[in-house]
């Protein structure tokens, strides 16, 4: 690509128009470096100095953090605006997933457009500087795992008096859980306790059962209490059987009614320091055989 393409490029089809004038544009161009990239090639590692920044000229590049995948970047974007950090530190892999090429602003680049127009530059790296700050934030945000470990209350239609006539009588012992409801249960339960959540999921039927399951793969559910109305069909039969499944896996004590309900909450509240742990045997079978599945060629 010839400097008259790459500037013409710059100016209507990246991000830097939304930032430099055409003028500007065209004292940048000279600083660039052209690299053509493989595939699968990695252009900057995660926690590696920012020391470049880096436009995408064709292809595509994949941001990922902690092995997630953040975004892909196509012709036009930007990224390695933490050159101009004071940390200077990537918090992102960059890997090209197709043959690409890419614009290379080395650190020493910078400095001699510094020299060539001072106000263009410090334009430049006031506005990536705040970029990598806004990005930085969101990839916090994304790797942020609540530590807290909650009690699950949650009672079909039918059942949901019951439920709160038991927390009437045991409020002071759910006080001291974290506590998370379905749908209207939450509301229910102020209303009438006092007692406040500290999370809240959809109904049960619209996902809230799902979301529930999901903690107690994550180990953030360390009791589940579901009033369960054992005398009417329920449309998300198959969400409900999940949950108990998923309390057998990972281990959760779980209550279907008043009696086993009160049972949870004494246990909980009382640290059990003589009773040895049980492992789940099945459930280190399944990964020992997962490994295998993923170890194999």
């Amino acid at each position: 690509m010839k400097t008259i393409q790459l500037i013409e490029f710059l100016s209507t089809s990246s991000d830097l128009s939304d930032v430099l004038s055409d003028e500007e544009v065209i004292a940048f161009a000279p600083n660039l470096g052209l690299e053509t990239v493989s595939a699968d090639t990695v252009l900057r590692k995660e926690g590696e100095p920012d020391c470049s920044l880096l436009i995408v000229v064709s292809g595509e590049v994949r941001l990922s953090h902690d092995g997630n995948e953040i975004t892909k970047l196509h012709p036009g974007q930007i990224f390695g605006e933490g050159v101009f950090s004071e940390d200077g530190t990537s918090f992102e892999q960059a890997t090209c997933t197709v043959d690409s090429v890419v614009a290379r602003l080395a650190l020493k680049n910078f400095e001699k457009f510094l020299q060539t127009d001072a106000k263009a530059a410090q334009k430049l790296k006031e506005h990536y500087t705040n970029l990598h700050h806004q990005r930085l934030h969101e990839v916090e945000g994304l790797s942020f795992r609540d530590q807290r470990k909650f009690l699950a209350l949650v009672a079909h239609n039918e059942m949901k008096p019951s439920l709160m006539e038991f927390a009437k009588s045991h409020q002071d012992k759910l006080r001291r859980f974290h506590l998370i409801a379905t749908g209207t249960t939450g509301i229910k339960l102020y209303q009438e306790t006092g007692l406040m959540l500290s999370k809240k999921v959809a109904s049960g039927p619209l996902g809230g059962d799902q979301a529930i399951g999901k903690m107690i793969s994550e180990s953030s559910i360390l009791g589940m209490i579901f009033f369960r109305d054992p005398l009417s069909a329920h449309p998300h039969h198959a969400d409900i059987e999940a949950l108990g499944r998923l309390c057998d896996v990972y281990q959760v004590p779980f209550a279907t009614n008043p009696g086993g309900a009160a049972a949870i909450l004494n246990h909980l509240l009382v640290d059990h320091p003589e009773e040895a742990v049980i492992p789940n045997r099945v459930l280190e079978h399944y990964r020992n055989q997962q490994k295998k599945v993923v170890s194999a060629p």
